[in-house]
């Protein structure tokens, strides 16, 4: 029987293994100072810290009027088709945030004008002199999703943050919205644009310059995960047959994209994970056609 490693470890492809987590340690949400080793909010000129709020369009807004987007955690924002993960996350990040400072370290304009890049937050009541990744803080909060983006250590120990929030069911994870089901096809259209979290079986696999996962058997309109031979190599391994992962439960993170359907387009380790079980008989999906046809 298959069953979801929400709770129990976590292995990313490359070698990444996520601690594991029971539900008998799971505790409260806990400020916990990165090892000294691994700098995860990086070794930049660290600015001054100032207090931080929840912003409903992805990012933190800073008490001198700017605004921040952490990298290594994508936030929900007010385009969600749940308005109540919005509230839970806002909340969450409420928490993490009380009674410190929010000071950028390699933050850098994006296209939105917002400051992107890593951040510290510096609590003082909490007697931590520098001060801990902020997306770290904010990943074990429930505040939002871990991404895949930085060192392969940090990106490892924000993995191993939310499986330890959602094993607490906290913030996100308190609700059953957090995790879209990629077999869904309106729930994956209403995500289109947005960050998100999805998992499913695959129905079908293959291809030959570029690999597809469809995950539903309307080929015109099903999710699909689309990636280069070479993507599939990085992040799947160079030497698994696609057709192996037919009827695996797979999980996938990033942003949702139109490709003649809601369709996600992984490129980095971490962002598409194998997850133990398969269905012991599944429709004749490998006669599905898939909607995209190779150029």
């Amino acid at each position: 029987m298959a069953r979801l490693l929400a709770v129990g470890g976590l292995a990313l492809a490359g070698g990444l293994v996520l601690e594991t987590v029971s539900p008998a340690d799971a505790r409260p949400a806990q400020r916990a100072a990165v090892p000294a080793a691994v700098d995860c909010a990086g070794g930049g000129t660290e600015a001054a810290g100032s207090a931080a709020r929840w912003s409903d369009a992805g990012a933190l807004a800073l008490a001198d009027g700017r605004s921040l987007a952490p990298e290594g955690v994508a936030l929900p924002t007010r385009l969600s088709p749940d308005p109540q993960l919005v509230t839970v996350a806002a909340d969450a990040a409420a928490q993490a945030l009380e009674g410190c400072a929010v000071a950028p370290v390699s933050a850098t304009l994006d296209r939105h004008g917002r400051l992107a890049g890593t951040a510290r937050l510096v609590c003082p009541t909490a007697g931590e002199a520098r001060g801990e990744d902020l997306a770290m803080a904010l990943v074990r909060a429930g505040a939002g999703y871990a991404t895949a983006d930085g060192d392969t250590t940090c990106i490892a120990q924000r993995f191993s943050a939310e499986a330890e929030a959602r094993s607490a069911r906290r913030g996100i994870w308190s609700l059953a919205t957090a995790v879209a089901p990629a077999g869904d096809e309106k729930a994956m259209e209403e995500r289109r644009g947005l960050y998100s979290v999805t998992e499913g079986r695959v129905l079908a696999a293959g291809g030959r310059d570029r690999i597809f996962l469809n995950f539903g058997a309307s080929w015109k309109q099903d999710f699909t995960v689309m990636l280069t031979r070479e993507d599939f190599a990085t992040i799947l391994g160079d030497r698994l047959d696609p057709a192996i992962l037919r009827g695996a439960l797979i999980q996938v993170r990033g942003v949702v994209r139109e490709e003649g359907g809601p369709a996600m387009a992984p490129r980095r380790r971490g962002e598409v994970l194998r997850i133990e079980g398969k269905v012991e008989s599944l429709p004749d999906a490998q006669a599905l056609p898939s909607r995209r046809r190779e150029r």
